[in-house]
């Protein structure tokens, strides 16, 4: 049985760590950041056959991509998965209750405590078994904090994880609290944030199990049917309040692989008269038999006499240490207890073979001196990858688009600037005072655990990266002749024209993510940068990685456009417009000084309430405390008629501030105004009109069918930013959908006298170049296409559809290279209300 870990990413400008186990019959995923379903994509690995996926902890660091993975999972057709995290892990997965969801997907969470009874036994019972593993778990706390002093108290298991700490069995009978719940549930006062303890761990376990209750036998792809789910009572309520948990602790993991029986002797057994028979096959069962020798002799032959001594089997460690605090808890752990077994050194014999051990290491963990002599204390035959920031390099991770984006570079290299990138780190790895098998974690490594052999580089991967050799080599890309011919043309063109004088010319549009639903090897999920020169940035949606495209970029600069951005606004509640909206917000709690002005965030109730759930977890600027605030404004009360809409019983602190945040923020972007627009899509859904005192306004729709509403608000708008889905021989499917076409989209636009429209928001359908539009006609709005990473000023819109033919072109060049993509299946789209 032939088995391996991998790294699929690591820490890197877009992404951070995550592991792969892989069998035959199975693989196990640990940790999922931010675009892990990208990685998978861009490298060409399937996530077939995952049973699990296990977190170091739940954040945005580590568990971000968790949201957008399910669904990936389930419309690709599995059927059911474990999820083992740290305390907290059921209040992580029922925030996401509102936009995540999937009828033919079922889900066991495993919950472990992060603090441990005084009078427990050590964690020696696996947290997750199988054919293939057995994965432990240890707790790694903050040096000094104890369950006392941090008021911790050990939160229980799952139902399907509850363990007996004697006969090791794990239960899986339903919680005792179950019946009372629904009790609970049916009173028509039911109020989920009074409940604690127990009863609202069930209560988070119910909402998960609404979330993925594994009763359909397929994913939902009908592209005319759109469902939708009922919800519980209570479902639209905040969660209950967090228990006291240690929310700084992390899981260390270690994942033990078979223990592979030895080899059947043929000749000795033949020497000791067990001939090939029933006999035989007995002892090879396990069975003592008696045998007559070739003198007449009776004997017993047993297993031991005939098959050789047993494979031990072979461990991987994952290690996550985010701070020097927690150095003293993990080196503990290893001190006494289950995990003490593999490390140290001496004569004993073992009853496992550890192969290697994974190092995540927060900043200045992986330099101190304890940690050091940690790693020196294990075997010298041990490998040690390490993901540290200082000690990593930072190479492009999706090499496809990047690719892409050079070529272009020489097309306009204003518009399409080179993603950053750097393949030195900032130190290097001194196995001086280190284990000599110590390296950093690169992406593509493959260390097999049995048969055992060094870390490797995946040879197709590097086969397919095109963008590092093309940009390493100092030299142009090489482009065809067509593509050539193409490019000169279209420069020519722009040379050649005279360049319309447009109000707020400089305004540029930085479009993070043009794709819908699912990502792409060559477009992100929804997300678009407003730069006001001078006063700010806006962010219009925020689909998961939209920090890390931010950061490809910006490079270093991305701090000072975190700390200069002034709105983000989220349209409506599906998951590829703001899941990555939890990331950027986490990461401006880093920003070193805090921010003096706040974030204003505008967008609906569902959103605040997603991440006031999400906040108890991580501070995202919520809390009176927070290091950079964030100012919520709801959507309809900043509706472009003026007209505040009300809304839920509760929450009304949001409604009534909404209007004077509104105004501090036109106030700190220079705006006249900042106004909502309601659009008609399947979930709630706004558009946003945002007019300057200059005179220049930049309206963006939201996901939508085409409406006058759209029209009316808008009217006059320098730019029209519009959702086209769809192509223009799609029009069923897109109001089935609730989308546009490419068509219906610039209508919108002319009907509004638009005198430029940047389309995105393209299906998977067209992962490169969407089907061209009709020849420009005088008096027409200048029409753009938008792409991953451009760099467009509104006074610079008319050059995008000058050079469309060009970077059409370019497109076909890099099918010829890389081939076609495969048949991509839309995500399938549910509506939890």
């Amino acid at each position: 049985m032939s088995w391996n870990a991998s790294v699929l990413s690591s820490i890197s400008s877009d992404t951070e760590p995550t592991v792969v186990i892989a069998f035959d019959s199975a693989k196990y995923i640990f940790n999922v950041g931010e675009n892990t379903t990208r990685a998978f994509l861009q490298s060409r690995r399937n996530w077939k056959k995952t049973r699990g996926v296990f977190l170091t902890s739940v954040g945005t660091q580590r568990a971000s991509g968790l949201p957008g993975l399910l669904m990936t999972f389930a419309d690709s057709g599995l059927t059911s998965l474990n999820i083992a995290g740290p305390a907290g892990l059921l209040h992580f997965m029922a925030a996401m209750r509102k936009y995540t969801f999937r009828e033919n997907l079922s889900v066991n969470p495993i919950e472990i405590p992060t603090s441990r009874f005084v009078d427990e036994s050590p964690d020696d019972i696996p947290i997750y078994k199988d054919d293939n593993i057995s994965v432990f778990a240890l707790p790694v706390s903050v040096e000094g904090q104890s369950l006392e002093s941090s008021g911790s108290v050990p939160l229980p298991h799952s139902e399907t994880s509850v363990v007996n700490r004697r006969s090791g069995k794990r239960k899986r009978s339903p919680s005792p609290a179950a019946p009372l719940l629904q009790e609970v549930i049916s009173h028509p006062d039911f109020d989920p944030t009074m409940l604690v303890g127990n009863m609202a761990q069930e209560w988070l376990r119910h909402i998960v199990r609404t979330m993925f209750p594994g009763s359909a036998a397929k994913p939902v792809v009908s592209s005319a049917k759109v469902e939708h789910v009922s919800q519980p009572s209570g479902f639209n309520r905040p969660l209950p309040s967090l228990p006291a948990c240690n929310l700084r602790a992390t899981l260390a993991y270690a994942v033990v692989g078979p223990r592979v029986r030895g080899k059947f002797d043929v000749k000795h057994a033949e020497a000791l008269g067990l001939k090939a028979g029933p006999l035989r096959a007995r002892v090879a069962k396990g069975e003592t038999v008696t045998v007559v020798d070739k003198d007449g002799v009776e004997r017993s032959v047993g297993p031991s006499d005939v098959i050789g001594a047993s494979e031990d089997p072979g461990v991987v460690l994952i290690l996550d240490t985010p701070s020097t605090a927690h150095i003293t808890s993990l080196v503990k752990g290893f001190e006494s207890g289950a995990f003490s077994k593999y490390w140290g050194r001496g004569p004993e014999k073992k009853d496992h073979a550890l192969r290697v051990v994974f190092h995540l290491c927060g900043n200045d963990v992986f330099e101190h001196e304890r940690y050091k002599a940690f790693m020196k204390r294990f075997e010298d035959d041990v490998h040690h990858i390490v993901a540290s920031s200082d000690y990593a390099p930072d190479p492009i991770t999706f090499t496809s688009a990047a690719f892409n984006q050079l070529r272009l570079n020489h097309l306009d290299s204003n518009i399409f600037p080179v993603p950053k990138y750097s393949l030195e780190a900032k130190k290097a790895i001194d196995t001086t005072d280190l284990p000599s098998n110590t390296d950093c974690m690169r992406a593509h490594t493959i260390i097999d655990i049995r048969p055992p052999r060094p870390p490797l580089r995946d040879s197709e991967a590097e086969a397919n990266d095109l963008f590092h050799p093309a940009a390493l080599s100092g030299e142009p890309p090489s482009l065809s002749d067509d593509v050539i011919t193409q490019f000169s043309e279209a420069r020519a063109r722009v040379d050649e024209a005279t360049v319309p004088d447009v109000i707020g010319k400089d305004v540029t549009v930085v479009t993070l993510g043009t794709g819908s639903a699912i990502p792409s090897k060559y477009r992100n999920v929804s997300g678009t940068l407003l730069c006001i020169p001078g006063a700010g940035y806006i962010l219009l949606d925020a689909g998961e990685g939209t920090w890390g495209q931010l950061s490809r970029n910006y490079g270093t600069a991305v701090w000072d456009v975190l700390r200069g951005l002034k709105c983000i606004f989220i349209s409506h509640i599906h998951g590829d417009h703001h899941i990555g909206l939890a990331k950027i917000l986490a990461m401006r709690q880093h920003l070193d000084p805090p921010p003096e002005e706040p974030l204003y965030l505008i967008s609906n109730r569902m959103i605040f309430l997603y991440l006031r759930d999400y906040n108890a977890l991580e501070e995202l600027g919520f809390s009176a405390d927070a290091r950079a605030r964030v100012v919520p404004i709801l959507s309809d009360e900043i509706h472009w008629r003026n007209k505040g809409r009300g809304g839920w019983s509760h929450g009304d602190q949001d409604q009534k501030g909404s209007r004077l945040a509104a105004g501090a923020l036109c106030k700190a972007l220079g705006l006249q105004k900042i106004n909502t627009v309601d659009v008609e899509h399947r979930a709630r859904c706004h558009g946003l009109i945002v007019k300057h005192l200059d005179g220049w306004s930049v309206v963006f729709s939201g996901d939508t069918v085409p409406t006058q509403k759209l029209v009316q608000a808008g009217s006059g708008a320098t730019l029209l930013i519009h959702e086209a889905t769809m192509a223009n021989d799609q029009v069923e499917m897109a109001r089935a959908k609730m989308h546009s076409t490419f068509g219906q989209a610039i209508d919108i636009g002319k009907s509004m006298n638009a005198q430029n429209i940047l389309l995105t928001h393209f299906s998977a359908r067209y992962p490169k170049m969407p089907p061209s539009v009709s020849e420009r006609q005088a008096g027409d709005p200048v029409v753009a296409f938008a792409f991953d990473l451009a760099n467009i000023k509104i006074g610079d819109m008319w050059k995008m559809a000058a050079y469309a033919g060009a970077i059409e072109q370019s497109f076909t060049d890099i099918t010829d290279i890389e081939g076609e993509e495969p048949e991509v299946i839309d995500a399938a789209h549910v509506d939890i209300g």
